[in-house]
């Protein structure tokens, strides 16, 4: 299995990402007529979205457990069926975010989504997974497999996943967004980072590790998340974070 709880597999994995965002940051740095900084979303009252950002999830959460009971649309008929099923049953699922966005009266803008200039996001996107993948690869001793991960992600079959990993980032900036209204940017990059290394702390000690390599592994996330988010916060886009995950994701077997 690609995917293990070892040194050798998350460090190629955060070699990968921080060379996407690195990439990506300079972009933004360098050419900013070629992808322009915009004005950060606003809000007026940014203690009703933070709560709201707080009850959309777990509509989230309540609607994939209810599918995971069978209880959505059914998984029946050929594959070409089940794979529009699949895509419906997501957008059924992430529906509380985007049902927040309607009722607040906010646009896409506020979970960094937009078509402006769509054809350069997707570039890029697939630019930078490429990099990504390739870099994991190459750190693992696994080149040969960059042929089959880029076809593979480009498959027919398998591009029906990429409607969920494109809707947890933006799920995420949903979430990210509003906490930056309550706490400030930097903050709200912190807080999730926090989250995310916490999590990992209970298989880490399971795995055996000592109390100094779980210091230095929760520092190492909490590091590696701050920039991911940090970067996304600049480059305001949910559809250049989709892609990179998405071919990563390939590489990894995730999906």
């Amino acid at each position: 299995m690609v995917q293990q709880a070892s040194l050798a597999f998350f460090l190629p994995v955060a070699a990968a990402y921080l060379a996407a965002c690195a990439a990506w940051y300079a972009l933004i740095r360098l050419a900013p007529g070629v992808w322009p900084v915009q004005a950060p979303p606003t809000t007026d009252r940014p203690r009703l979205d933070f709560a709201l950002a707080l009850v959309a999830p777990l509509g989230v959460l309540l609607l994939g457990q209810l599918y995971r009971m069978g209880w959505l649309l059914p998984r029946v008929g050929a594959p070409p069926v089940r794979r529009l099923l699949w895509v419906a049953n997501n957008l059924i699922i992430y529906a509380p975010l985007f049902l927040v966005l309607a009722a607040r009266r906010q646009g896409l803008a506020t979970v960094y989504l937009s078509a402006r200039r769509l054809w350069l996001k997707v570039a890029l996107g697939l630019a930078l997974g490429a990099l990504a993948a390739a870099l994991f690869l190459a750190l693992r001793g696994e080149t040969p497999r960059l042929v089959r991960v880029l076809t593979g992600a480009a498959d027919l079959g398998r591009l029906a996943d990429f409607v969920p990993v494109f809707l947890e980032g933006v799920g995420l900036a949903f979430l990210l967004v509003r906490l930056g209204w309550l706490v400030g940017e930097r903050t709200a990059a912190l807080v999730p980072a926090l989250l995310f290394a916490a999590a990992h702390i209970p298989s880490g000690l399971a795995s055996g590790r000592t109390a100094g390599e779980l210091a230095a592994f929760f520092a190492f996330n909490v590091a590696l998340v701050t920039v991911i988010l940090r970067v996304v916060q600049r480059g305001q886009d949910v559809v250049v974070l989709g892609l990179v995950h998405y071919v990563m994701d390939v590489a990894i077997e995730a999906i």
